[in-house]
């Protein structure tokens, strides 16, 4: 997850004349003019940026607006372009219009599509989904995370403290953006995405979303049967239990993860001591854990100086490295610097520095996900994190069964969840890794199957989002030849990255320590990752 081409010139795209339509409700919306202009941010360099205006509420039209950011990046084959192709990174809460950028690791661009087939034959569109980015009103609610503040297996002394973290939580969020908050639902946004279609001047647009972006792409197909062509919907949650059904999963997710990485521990145990067979490895786990617990660590690389690494960070470190199969010789001698008292290398602290774009909005991310309603008893949140303490001890573990600032909203949802069906449009594909923990495979087979889409499996994998992805060209092929070449969708089973051959037998350079805590820090903010493809 191709070089950028230079700085574009200002285009003027006008509307389809048809979308002046006088019957139309939205023709104002539809019909409206869409200036092109370069991207003014150094991570959208060789992109073209636009603003769209739609609806704050679709059902009063002639209300308050919101003004969606979106993105081009023109196909590179124009006599053998086909549309345009939609796109979302997932979330809820991320922002898209990075997408339509190649990776490009000389500029420290590690994530947009890596697909360079798509480019040639589709205008690739990115958007910042209503409530983030650069599109308007942006939700802030100055919180950093989505007030989840649950570590993996709370005591039961830490209940209270979570309650009243979700609680201020959702009393911010409300101060802050009560009055549009309502609004920012799926629903609305795929009908921004019509919206983006008719003002391009397009009679239907082929999609392709990860993560949550599956569900929004689903949405829209629901809604819009007619207007969607091709779709792709890589690493798809389950399409029903919204939203803590889907969330809940990822608990035993992590488990299995940890089921299939503990033997191959065992099997290097001359390398690592971390034990002979896979109930030792899980004992030295435990122990590491409680000995955090007693002694918190202060000299762990890619935390502020005099960050006390606990237990709680431990426990999610252990579910993080369990994932990533294709790092277990690297991220295993990390695990064991814990596990042995081994102290760090001496490293640079990590320099920090505001990015001049937003990845994603954890304030948009509560307000999706209070689209749909939340258990209201305390007792059922509590007696569930109880029993996920001890069967899911690692990885995000109790986190998202603990209540959340949507276990406490004064609004009622605006209006109820899009029933997902696919009444009228073409056959399409899901992609599903085998371990992911974020959208397990289980979801992905739900999702195929509720929506009549073939499914692509990739087996022995704990990662997630996989078109375009590095070491992932068995998937990207079957992509490339359903959207690119027309090839009718098919099943396919695809090969996880490769378990390392070997375990490492040099000590873990200070920067590569460094990187990987680093990584383990962002993605736990808020006691989980939020699910996107970036990885």
């Amino acid at each position: 997850m191709s070089v950028l081409v230079g700085a574009l010139t200002l285009t003027l795209v006008a509307a389809s004349p048809a979308a002046a339509d006088p019957t139309d409700p939205l023709a104002e919306f539809h019909g409206q003019e869409v200036v092109w202009t370069p991207c003014e941010e150094p991570i959208l360099a060789g992109l073209e940026c636009a603003e769209v205006e739609a609806p704050l509420d679709y059902a009063r039209p002639d209300g308050a607006r919101v003004t969606i950011a979106i993105s081009r990046r023109r196909a590179t084959d124009p006599e053998r372009r086909r549309g345009i192709l939609l796109t979302n990174p997932g979330g809820p809460g991320g922002t898209g219009r990075v997408l339509p950028v190649t990776p490009d690791p000389d500029r420290g661009i590690g994530f947009g599509l890596g697909g360079e087939r798509i480019a040639e034959v589709y205008d690739v569109i990115g958007m910042d989904p209503r409530g983030s980015g650069a599109s308007s009103p942006r939700l802030d609610c100055g919180v950093d995370d989505i007030g989840l503040s649950s570590p993996p297996r709370p005591d039961d002394g830490d209940f209270s403290g979570i309650t009243r973290a979700a609680i201020t939580a959702e009393r911010a969020c409300d101060r802050a953006d009560g009055d549009v908050r309502p609004f920012m639902t799926t629903a609305n946004t795929a009908r921004d995405m019509d919206v983006i279609r008719a003002a391009l001047g397009e009679d239907g647009l082929n999609y392709l979303g990860y993560s949550y972006g599956t569900y929004l792409g689903a949405v829209y197909g629901s809604l819009f049967p007619d207007r969607l062509d091709r779709s792709v919907l890589d690493s798809a949650v389950r399409p029903e239990g919204f939203w803590r059904g889907v969330f809940t999963q990822m608990a035993p997710a992590y488990t299995r993860n940890v089921e299939r990485y503990t033997p191959w521990v065992a099997q290097h145990d001359d390398v690592y001591g971390l034990g002979s067979t896979s109930a030792e490895v899980l004992a030295a786990f435990e122990e590491t854990s409680r000995s955090l617990e007693r002694a918190p660590r202060t000299d762990v690389p890619g935390y502020p100086d005099g960050y006390a690494f606990t237990n709680d960070d431990f426990d999610f470190l252990v579910g993080q490295v369990a994932r990533f199969q294709g790092q277990w010789d690297v991220t295993t001698g990390l695990l064991a610097h814990f596990a042995h008292d081994i102290p760090f290398p001496p490293t640079a602290a990590p320099t920090t520095q505001e990015p001049d774009y937003q990845v994603s909005n954890p304030s948009l991310t509560i307000a999706v996900i209070c689209e749909a309603e939340w258990p209201g008893r305390l007792s059922r949140y509590y007696a569930d994190m109880r029993e996920v303490r001890e069967a899911h001890p690692f990885g995000v573990g109790a986190a998202w069964h603990a209540p959340t600032p949507c276990s406490f909203t004064s609004d009622d949802p605006v209006e109820p969840l899009v029933e997902l069906e696919r009444d009228g449009y073409p056959v399409g594909l899901v992609v599903a890794g085998e371990f992911d923990t974020q959208t397990p495979h289980a979801s992905g087979v739900a999702m195929s199957e509720r929506l009549g889409h073939r499914l692509v499996t990739v087996t022995d994998e704990g990662g997630h989002a996989f078109y375009g992805m590095p070491g992932m060209s068995c998937v990207t092929d079957a992509v490339d030849a359903y959207l690119v070449d027309g090839a009718a969708p098919e099943d396919v089973t695809c090969a996880g990255l490769p378990r390392p051959a070997a375990a490492a037998d040099q000590p873990l350079a200070a920067a590569e320590i460094t990187a990987l805590l680093s990584e383990a820090r962002e993605a736990a903010r808020g006691g989980l990752p939020i699910p996107t493809p970036l990885r």
